[in-house]
């Protein structure tokens, strides 16, 4: 394992300068011996980063990347800019640094970065007919899709299967974040939506009425042109499946559940 020593570096709430972080970014990238690269947390950053990234570089690469939350930015971006599928996944000091590793992470990552094919079933009643639908896997963190609407860092994903998720925001402000995908367009290209874990997505304000996750929810079906399904493990939170980001899916919807499949890497 190779470990850029921008990684311990510090400058205000970064690893680094921008240039020390772009640095250690070219250098690995460059360095032949190196097939996966993930970074070490998320937090903010990558945006401070997108215009000085060389994404040509990145989509000839041929290396696999994998992150999540702020890593939503980079997913976009090498796909838009670089026509490079990612992976939304594990980091490394959050996932494999901070005692045991959940053993659900780590058999899907395995299966999605060096297996043929991986897939999820959810359990629960979803009000939508039987059927399979075939589309694209992309999305991410809700914040960093709405941020990077209208610029060219957002790919243009038709036929999506858009898995989305979020952590300690407002349940009436990912309202609003849903609503920007929707003026947007986004949610037009849409073929169904998948919601992970919004942890911590609670009201705070006890003199305001108090908006919950489950009427986002009905807000959110009432807009899209496509079935919202819930209850898909990713995000923030250990027990995490490790998502496509750009290439094909197939969800299948059966009685009282639903399955997401795809590819790994492995089969490619």
């Amino acid at each position: 394992m190779v470990v850029a020593e921008e990684c311990l570096s510090q400058w205000r709430y970064f690893a680094g300068t921008d240039e020390e972080r772009l640095a250690g970014f070219r250098r690995l990238l460059a360095d032949p011996s190196i097939d996966v690269m993930i970074p070490a947390r998320g937090g903010y950053g990558i945006t401070r980063l997108l215009a000085a990234i060389d994404w040509a570089a990145v989509g000839a690469s041929g290396k696999a990347f994998c992150g999540f939350s702020d890593f939503t930015a980079f997913n976009c971006a090498a796909l838009a800019l670089g026509g490079l599928a990612s992976l939304h996944g594990p980091m490394l000091s959050i996932d494999f640094g901070d005692g045991e590793p959940d053993a659900f992470m780590q058999r899907h990552f395995a299966a999605t970065l060096w297996g043929t094919q991986d897939s999820e079933t959810v359990a629960g009643e979803h009000g939508c007919a039987p059927g399979a639908i075939a589309g694209t896997l992309w999305g991410g963190n809700l914040s960093m899709l709405a941020h990077l609407a209208g610029t060219p860092y957002l790919p243009t994903v038709q036929d999506g299967l858009l898995y989305v998720e979020e952590i300690a925001e407002e349940p009436y402000a990912i309202e609003r974040l849903f609503f920007q995908l929707h003026h947007a367009g986004i949610l037009a290209r849409t073929r169904a939506i998948l919601l992970g874990d919004f942890s911590d997505c609670e009201p705070r304000n006890p003199a305001r009425y108090p908006y919950s996750m489950d009427e986002v929810t009905e807000a959110l079906r009432a807009i899209a042109p496509c079935p919202v399904l819930t209850g898909l493990p990713f995000g923030h939170v250990a027990r995490k499946l490790t998502l496509p980001f750009g290439w094909p899916a197939l969800l299948t919807l059966q009685p009282g559940s639903w399955t997401l499949s795809w590819a790994g890497l492995g089969g490619t």
